[in-house]
């Protein structure tokens, strides 16, 4: 079974990671930041721009600029530990669910966390996420087995909890000791264990520990950068991010609702049956449980407070919730680790489950075929100037898959035959999310990215070394990365700067919308180099196109 996880997590996380460019605006920001960091060998202070950038701590960038050296800079290198992380987790899920559940149930979460839609997004970015995740998620998992250890065999386990939290704490910030601590404090709140169980954990040394590992770059940064780094990284990026809305990213308090249920899809199908069996034991969550009914009860801690912390945030993004889908897959681990006896006797909630599976299956059929006229619709409203995705028949492909396979994977669970349906759903997801990294990603890619990695790579070949490249009014941090030179950004109204940039460096390349055009016509001694993709590229000489007879 290992070898199956490990087969999976190469085809959906390794294969081809370096077939698209970076994504703006967070993909190419983490990557270019490694990459500043090997150039100006500063590896207190991360750079991005040639600025200091204080968004997230230092763990992240350390790995990238390390794949770097083993791989060179590049797509490839700057995904590469999202997928290394995606990859742990995968087989982390199925040891840990092979000890606590069943080898069928620990097979089915592996299934799970591996093959859908959020994970696979997450492992093949070049981005925070998933080495969050896999932090906060061995940290939980120590801690369950150290609450259920009945002797000292395991008295070394709270330190491999302790050094994950710091980890985590350095790769996203106070969030990952945060989120392990309400969890792991809310659970013992509601079995009346705390006191028995803080004795085991190791409180003291483990809090040295921490600090020996988290805290040393904390201190230095702060030292090198003193308010500024408080101002930006405690302030901006924490506070107002949690207080207040960062970069419109706003949502109500139902905002996560339809990203667990779609962006789990299908295992969110299983979810009711899992809830049904927490409401079997409801009247004894104080009373003795079994280790299965603990651990059922600790994932939906787990899950409800990771989902209720940030539906409370102001600013709201579909990955902040990603350190909960651990739990949601060993959650769809034990659902789908049923006979038909117990499916007879969970009568509604397990009714429940496959009405929920077929109305979701239906419902992303439909949008899958309304897809490429929805697409085009939104992109002549939204920005007519890019051109059409070119998504072929991948949308309706797509539709046939789901509904033929999850079709398949409800007959089998009504049946009783868990095995039939946990691989017709992991083979439906598994060939559809091939589909869509190889077809439809690359459509979206081309329409949205192309251009401005085909101008950086125009300014890098031909800006002279004292050259510079401008933006106006655009946030494309990608720019940075393939271009490998510092970008001057230009907002609306800030017009005049264009002259004095040409005054200090002679040659000056500008990257726009095409909407922004009418505004750039009006800045004197620039003309249009090119134009594609819903981009111009002007520079302050001729174009061949463009040069007076």
């Amino acid at each position: 079974m290992v070898t199956l996880l490990l087969g999976v997590s190469l085809l959906l996380f390794f294969c081809r990671l370096d077939s698209l460019p970076l994504f703006d605006a967070d993909e190419p920001a983490y990557a270019e930041t490694a990459r500043e960091m090997l150039i100006s060998g500063d590896w207190i202070t991360p750079h991005f721009n040639f600025q200091p950038r204080f968004d997230k701590p230092i763990l992240f960038y350390w790995l990238i600029a390390l794949a770097y050296k083993g791989f060179g800079i590049g797509e490839y290198a700057a995904r590469f530990w999202s997928a290394v992380f995606a990859t742990g987790l995968t087989l982390s899920i199925y040891l840990f669910g092979r000890q606590r559940l069943s080898r069928r149930a620990a097979c089915v979460a592996a299934l799970a966390f591996a093959a859908n839609v959020g994970t696979v997004a997450l492992a093949r970015a070049a981005v925070t996420d998933m080495a969050l995740a896999f932090c906060t998620t061995w940290a939980l998992f120590c801690f369950f087995e150290v609450y259920l250890a009945t002797d000292r065999t395991r008295e070394r386990l709270p330190f491999a909890g302790y050094v994950a939290i710091a980890l985590a704490v350095l790769t996203k910030g106070p969030i990952g000791l945060l989120l392990p601590g309400l969890v792991v404090g809310l659970f013992l709140a509601i079995r009346r264990k705390g006191r028995a169980t803080l004795s085991r954990l190791r409180l003291l040394p483990g809090i040295g520990l921490f600090a020996v590992i988290a805290l040393p770059w904390y201190v230095l940064v702060l030292r090198e950068n003193g308010w500024a780094f408080v101002q930006v990284f405690v302030v901006q990026h924490h506070l107002n991010r949690y207080l207040g809305v960062i970069s419109g990213h706003v949502g109500g308090i139902l905002y996560f609702l339809p990203v667990v249920v779609f962006g789990f899809f299908p295992w969110s199908g299983t979810l009711p049956d899992a809830f049904g069996r927490l409401w079997t034991i409801r009247s004894r969550l104080r009373a003795e449980l079994s280790e299965r009914q603990e651990l059922l009860l600790f994932l939906w801690v787990w899950c409800g407070v990771v989902v209720l912390f940030f539906s409370f945030s102001r600013t709201k993004l579909p990955s902040y919730i990603f350190p909960a889908v651990p739990a949601l897959a060993l959650l769809a681990g034990i659902a789908g680790d049923v006979g038909l006896d117990e499916r007879r006797q969970a009568g509604g909630w397990a009714r429940a489950c496959d009405w929920l599976v077929g109305g979701m299956t239906c419902s992303l059929a439909a949008f899958l075929l309304w897809l490429p006229s929805l697409a085009d619709r939104i992109r002549l409203r939204e920005a007519p100037d890019i051109p059409p995705f070119e998504f072929g028949l991948a949308p309706y492909v797509l539709a046939v898959l789901f509904l033929l396979g999850l079709t398949l994977a409800v007959a089998a669970r009504r049946r009783g035959q868990g095995n039939a349906a946990a691989a017709a759903m992991a083979g439906t997801m598994i060939l559809s999310l091939v589909l869509a990294v190889y077809r439809i990603a690359p459509a979206v890619q081309e329409s949205l990215q192309k251009s401005l990695r085909d101008f950086a790579l125009i300014a890098r070949q031909e800006l002279r070394p004292i050259g510079r490249l401008a933006t106006y009014d655009l946030n494309a941090p990608s720019l940075v990365f393939y271009s490998e030179r510092p970008v001057a950004i230009i907002r609306k109204g800030e017009e005049a700067e264009f002259q004095r940039l040409m005054t200090d460096h002679g040659q000056l390349f500008i990257i726009a919308r095409i909407a922004a055009e009418t505004r750039l016509r009006e800045v004197p001694d620039i003309f249009p180099l090119d134009r594609r993709g819903g981009y111009v590229l002007y520079s302050n000489r001729y174009g061949p196109k463009d040069r007076p007879d």
